[in-house]
């Protein structure tokens, strides 16, 4: 003969109305499996929110697939570079032979300068082939009228040797460009700013995602903790037949408080 069904609602009001202590214990319960179901709701969502920041990121990547390394640092290292050409920019500043302020303001003008040569080289390169081949020449020259204006210098304030001052001027016109190809293509080989802006919202995703999972997991391990502990006044109120039976109540008291059933 089948077992009669467990009348879970019944048996938690008799188990309840033992004290208001136990009936309290209940609700508490009950209220924390309720913020366990929204936790692991807001998880799921988060969840799937990082996923598709994370396709959206793997999207835009797809389009520059050469392009990986990060933006920021990529543009640091290029600074570095242009900040690297700041002795050779002095010396051509010192060829025109204005005060020690005025040579460092001309000294500042020149890396901007070169600054801007390679940051508009950057933004050409995918955009318009003949505005990157003008700035191009434009660099260029700009680069050669630095190495004509440091071998001024050079040959004005040195021994009077032409050839030893071109010479200097020369090195320093090959590091400077040296070092102005380096920082181009140093950019040229970082992510572009959306791809680095879709990794971003897609890392913040992802941290958004494992946070809203350890509440969750937070919410779900204090909603057990207190069903068991209103499980052991069950045990008190219910005295089982057998093993099976008290497995079967504690289940059914289980699932109902947590609110996996109705």
């Amino acid at each position: 003969m089948p077992r009669p069904e467990i009348d879970v609602a019944e048996l938690i009001r008799d188990v309840n109305a033992t004290s208001n202590a136990v009936k309290d214990q209940c609700l508490r319960a009950r209220h924390a499996a309720d913020a366990a179901i929204r936790s692991d709701r807001a998880a799921e969502e988060a969840k799937a929110a990082a996923q598709a920041a994370g396709i959206a990121y793997q999207t835009i990547r797809a389009g520059r697939p050469r392009r990986r390394s990060p933006l920021p640092r990529q543009a640091t290292l290029a600074a570095g570079t242009v900040a690297f050409d700041g002795v050779a920019c002095y010396f051509a500043a010192q060829a025109l032979n204005g005060s020690q302020d005025s040579t460092l303001i001309w000294t500042v003008l020149f890396l901007a300068m070169l600054a801007g040569g390679e940051i508009g080289l950057y933004i050409y390169r995918d955009r318009n082939q003949r505005a990157w081949r003008i700035l191009a020449c434009i660099t260029s020259a700009f680069v050669v009228l630095l190495g004509v204006l440091r071998f001024w210098f050079l040959a004005t304030t040195g021994t009077g040797d032409l050839i030893a001052a071109f010479v200097g001027a020369a090195l320093f016109t090959v590091v400077t460009a040296g070092f102005l190809m380096v920082g181009y293509r140093t950019l040229v080989a970082a992510e572009t700013p959306q791809a680095w802006r879709a990794r971003r919202t897609a890392h913040a995703a992802r941290q958004a995602a494992r946070a809203a999972r350890a509440a969750a997991k937070r919410d779900a391990a204090e909603r057990d903790r207190l069903i068991e502990a209103y499980l052991r006044h069950v045990r008190k109120v219910v005295q089982p037949t057998c093993a099976v039976e008290q497995l079967a109540v504690e289940f059914a008291v289980r699932e109902h408080l947590s609110g996996r059933c109705p």
